[in-house]
C-alpha cells in the first residue's frame, strides 16, 4: 500500500562474486533511531522495541502505516505493519536484502528486486543510503494522517 523507494540501479544487475550477508548489528546501526525519506513520504525505524511508522501521501492515496522492523543476520531487513487509508487497511510484510562486497553494501527488495547499491564504501549524495535520516519527519505527519483517516473512515469515507 505505501511507497516505497525505487532507485535506479547504479550498475547491472549482478553482484560481486565475494559478498557476504550485512549482519543484524550492522543493520541496526543502519536504520535505528533513523528516518528512511521517500518521494512522497517515509518511515521510522524506532530503536526501542523496533516500532515501526510511516506514511505515503501521494494525491488522493494518503495511508500511514504501524508495525515493527525486523532484522537477521542473513542481512535481511522487513518491514512488518498494517497499511491504513479511507478504505480500510491491510497487512504488509516488504522485506530488503543487504550484502556488502568490502566497504560497498548492496540492497534489493524481496522477492524479485533488482540489486543496486545501497551505500558506497564513500558514501555519496545519490545513495539510497544518504536518505537514512536521523531527524523524524514521519511522526507529525503520522499523526495528522491517522487523525484525518480515521476522521474520514467514522464518516463513512
Amino acid at each position: 500500500m505505501g511507497i516505497l523507494p525505487t532507485t535506479v540501479l547504479a550498475q547491472p544487475n549482478i553482484l560481486p562474486k565475494k559478498t557476504v550477508p550485512v549482519t543484524a548489528h550492522e543493520l541496526r546501526q543502519i536504520y535505528s533511531d533513523k528516518t528512511w525519506k521517500w518521494s512522497a513520504g517515509g518511515a521510522r525505524f524506532i530503536g526501542k522495541g523496533r516500532r515501526l511508522v510511516a506514511f505515503s501521501e501521494r494525491p488522493g492515496k494518503a495511508t500511514f502505516a504501524e508495525g515493527r522492523w525486523k532484522i537477521d543476520n542473513n542481512g535481511r531487513l522487513c518491514l512488518v505493519a498494517v497499511w491504513v487509508t479511507r478504505e480500510g487497511s491491510a497487512p504488509a510484510n516488504t522485506c530488503f536484502l543487504h550484502v556488502r562486497d568490502r566497504g560497498t553494501i548492496y540492497q534489493r527488495r524481496e522477492p524479485n528486486g533488482d540489486w543496486y547499491i545501497f551505500k558506497t564504501y564513500k558514501s555519496k549524495p545519490e545513495d539510497e543510503y544518504a536518505k537514512l535520516v536521523k531527524e523524524d519527519t514521519i511522526s507529525p505527519n503520522m499523526d495528522r494522517l491517522k487523525k484525518s483517516l480515521t476522521v474520514s473512515a467514522s464518516q463513512g469515507g
